[in-house]
This record gives C-alpha cells, structure tokens and sequence, in this order.
C-alpha cells in the first residue's frame, strides 16, 4: 500500500488526498497514515510551508485548492530509489 501511495504521488503534479483515496480505493484516513508512515521511513518530506508564504494569487494550485491550505510534499531520494527498484522490478 505505501508503494502505492508513493507511486501515485510522484504520477501528478498536485494530488490531493481524498483524489488519492478515491483514485487508489482506500479510506482517507488510511492515506493519510500513509503520508505519516512514508515521511517517517523518509521517502516523503515537506516542502515548504505552503500557502503560508505565497499569496493565493501567485499560487500554481490555486485554482484547485478551494482556497484551503496546501501542504506541500516531495519525494526523497530514498523514495525515488524505491520507484526505480519498483519500476525495475515490475
């Protein structure tokens, strides 16, 4: 499931997590603890603070947010080595 949630992350720009959760089948709840499970394994990292710094109006996702707060994710280089032994793998 993290390899997943992982996978489907890196597949798009901007996911949200409901998007993810719908996308992928799984509760919410259960995304979001697999948000939690890859930052601390550290194949996930916070990017930034998000919509704290950046008014909406120079925000690239404002027109999909709904004027909620974005966090902002990236992928490791230990979550893109874990990609690639997928990919290589599959």
């Amino acid at each position: 499931m993290l390899k997943q949630l992982l996978a489907a992350s890196s597949d798009a720009d901007y996911v949200s997590k409901p998007a993810l959760a719908a996308r992928l089948g799984m509760p919410l709840a259960l995304v979001e603890e697999g948000f939690e499970a890859l930052v601390r394994m550290g194949y996930l990292a916070e990017d930034g603070a998000g919509c704290v710094d950046l008014p909406c109006g120079r925000c690239p996702y404002a027109s999909m947010c709904q004027r909620e707060p974005v966090q902002m994710w990236k992928i490791t280089e230990k979550g893109k080595g874990l990609l690639a032994a997928v990919e290589k793998a599959g």
